[in-house]
């Protein structure tokens, strides 16, 4: 280092003068040797690094080379000395272990950079300069590294062109917290999972008043329902500390970043962070049956259960009550009937996929069946259904037509009974009747359940509302035997429930 003394040289302290003066005049002489005694201070200025004649050791290019520099056998007398002479208090052997372990950083001095200190030579001997300032032309490339020493903080910095190293005073030691915090990768909605925090204090003197926040983000809750965590720890001493295992529960799906912070008294804080990505079942269902079935015939209700999220479902029940007048006859899925319903349980539904549950029903009572149906999953909300059929009767017409006499004579009255029997389970509507004579016979008389008119050989009921399932309707007609013959006496029946007429006819012999 070529450096120049704005004020240099060393003053000593002079003999007392034996000179006998009175008061005042020793008051000024006293004062006078006080003033002349005090030192200027001594400012070195570096215009220039790397001067062999001046340089501490050899340029450095590495981290590597300033290693080997505070681990040179050769060169520790001399660090010693520049220390001594700075009047350093600490203990050499923090620093030249700090050396080998501490990270080491790239940094730049700026011109006008003030230095306490700096390590150079003079005649190849350790000298100490004190009180140096860089005012050369460019910043200086130097390599820097934390220790701390008998309870007090240092930076250690060293220029890379000449190895002149120097120490900066940073203050009392400070705590030094290290706080670690995990999370499993994966979790789901259904159970709580654990967050783990490892906090301790990895300094040199105690932490007090030591705090540890964990605030979670939003759909994540600790098991009592709370969005942050609040830990008083009190005082941490040197390498004291502990884990913390913080149960939580995840309300949603999702990747949930979750960040922690420990800090002290002293002003030191740290945080940590773990990320989770949360995966959730969300159920739906669906209800399918046929708009209308005959009754006695099968009743297929069919249930499609689907998870529309991305997690699995471990366990989902499904349940279809059974309306009114229904029997279970089958079920797919080991479906079963529990407590008046059909009870399916659907294990590993796995997100995106469904499953079809059906059961196969027996009901004869007529009318609109109404099915809802439900599922549940092993912690979401109850999911339900509706779908709705219509069990329909068959309406199924006898008639029948019987005349009372057989043979009758020529000139005689014969009557014929119609007798209209609904043997299907649907009510038979609009029921139309025509009875049509033979050319040998005469309309008399007619009556029955509705009016009787005759129009010639065409004869015609008033139509029948309705005829309940089960339900008998007859009539009675009186014809006259006119001549004799083979008779065939004609019957017509029309309803809306028969695309074509039915008809009977009775044969009368006519003598």
């Amino acid at each position: 280092m070529a450096a120049n003394n704005s004020l240099a040289g060393s003053f000593a302290v002079p003999e007392p003068c034996p000179m006998k003066f009175t008061v005042p005049m020793r008051l000024l002489l006293t004062l006078a040797c006080l003033l002349w005694v005090v030192p200027v201070r001594a400012e070195h200025r570096a215009t220039r690094l790397g001067n062999p004649a001046f340089r501490f050791a050899p340029p450095l290019t590495r981290p590597d080379d300033l290693r080997d520099r505070f681990r040179s056998e050769k060169l520790r007398p001399d660090i010693a000395e520049i220390l001594r002479q700075w009047g350093w208090t600490g203990d050499l052997a923090d620093l030249h272990a700090a050396a080998q372990r501490a990270d080491i950083a790239d940094i730049r001095l700026p011109y006008g950079t003030r230095m306490p200190f700096m390590s150079s030579r003079e005649n190849g001997k350790p000298v100490c300069l004190k009180d140096v300032v860089w005012v050369g032309k460019e910043p200086v490339e130097a390599y820097a590294f934390h220790f701390s020493s008998k309870g007090r903080r240092y930076r250690c910095v060293t220029p890379k062109p000449c190895s002149n190293f120097f120490l900066e005073d940073l203050g009392p030691d400070k705590p030094e917290l290290l706080l670690v915090k995990s999370a499993p990768p994966e979790a789901g909605t259904c159970a709580p999972f654990e967050l783990k925090l490892i906090y301790r204090n990895v300094g040199a003197v105690p932490a007090t008043q030591v705090k540890l926040v964990d605030t979670l983000p939003d759909g994540m809750k600790t098991a009592a329902g709370d969005s942050t965590v609040n830990l008083d720890l009190g005082t941490l001493a040197p390498g004291q500390g502990k884990e913390v295992k913080l149960p939580v529960m995840a309300t949603r799906s999702g990747t949930f970043t979750n960040v922690a912070r420990l800090s002290c008294a002293e002003g030191i804080a740290v945080e940590a962070a773990a990320v989770t990505t949360v995966h959730s079942a969300t159920l739906a269902l669906d209800c399918s049956a046929p708009a209308q079935v005959f009754a006695g015939r099968p009743l297929n209700v069919c249930l499609t259960v689907r998870n529309t999220g991305d997690g699995v479902e471990n366990r989902a029940v499904a349940r279809l009550p059974l309306p009114p007048g229904a029997t279970l006859v089958s079920a797919t899925e080991g479906g079963a009937l529990v407590d008046g319903a059909v009870v399916w349980e659907v294990a590993s539904l796995a997100g995106g996929a469904a499953r079809e549950l059906c059961a196969r029903l027996s009901r004869r009572e007529l009318g609109a069946v109404d099915f809802a149906p439900t599922v549940q999953g092993s912690c979401g909300p109850l999911v339900s259904s509706a779908c709705a059929t219509k069990v329909a009767g068959i309406a199924a017409i006898l008639l029948e037509v019987v005349d009372l006499e057989d043979p009758v004579q020529v000139g005689k009255e014969v009557t014929y009974e119609i007798k209209v029997t609904n043997q299907g389970s649907a009510t038979g509507t609009n029921v139309r009747m025509t009875c049509t004579l033979p050319a040998s016979q005469e309309f008399v008389s007619g009556a029955g359940i509705t009016a009787v008119k005759a129009e010639g050989r065409r004869i015609t009921m008033e139509p029948l509302a309705s005829l309940e399932a089960k339900g008998v309707a007859s009539w009675k007609l009186v014809v006259k035997a006119a001549a004799e013959d083979d008779a065939r006496f004609e019957v017509e029946l029309a309803s809306d429930q028969f695309e074509q007429v039915i008809r009977e006819n009775e044969s009368t012999q006519q003598y």
